[in-house]
């Protein structure tokens, strides 16, 4: 049988909810998931054994890994006080908040940033899972119609 005074004394530490190591510490700020960097790991030991028996014929395959790593790198998307910047591997834009129309969210891929003139672009690491901290980045200007529902029944 356990003492309740020893039971009571280990647990009398406050008590502080985990802050999850995936939770950047840039709320704004959305990556592409950077355990892809372990894939790219991954790919560089596969293709150890065959560029080096065969560096001539098979030397290109470095590549892939090098411009994986650079996609990953650079794509990301930012939210600020001014609207919302977008980065690609090979290109970046802005968008101003008064020309965001809203968010759309295809089956496959990152989110698209839809503007007033029905223009979409990708934006970088963001899916529907961020939908809350995207609203909560773009300051209610990107809508969760999921917590707004929550709100609601709780009222």
């Amino acid at each position: 049988m356990v003492d309740r005074e020893t039971v009571e004394g280990t647990m009398s530490a406050p008590f502080r909810a985990p802050h999850p190591e995936s939770t950047p510490s840039d709320r704004a700020l959305f990556r592409v998931n950077p355990m892809s960097y372990a894939v790219i790991v991954i790919v560089v030991l596969a293709i150890l054994w065959p560029v080096s028996t065969y560096p001539v014929a098979l030397g290109w395959l470095v590549l892939l890994p090098i411009a994986f790593g650079w996609w990953v790198a650079r794509t990301n998307t930012r939210l600020d006080e001014d609207g919302v910047h977008l980065s690609s591997w090979r290109s970046s834009r802005f968008v101003p908040w008064d020309e965001v129309k809203g968010v759309l969210f295809p089956k496959n891929g990152f989110a698209r940033l839809v503007t007033t003139t029905d223009h979409s672009f990708p934006m970088g690491g963001v899916s529907f899972h961020d939908l809350p901290r995207l609203s909560v980045a773009s300051r209610g200007r990107i809508r969760d119609p999921y917590s707004a529902s929550r709100a609601d029944d709780a009222g």
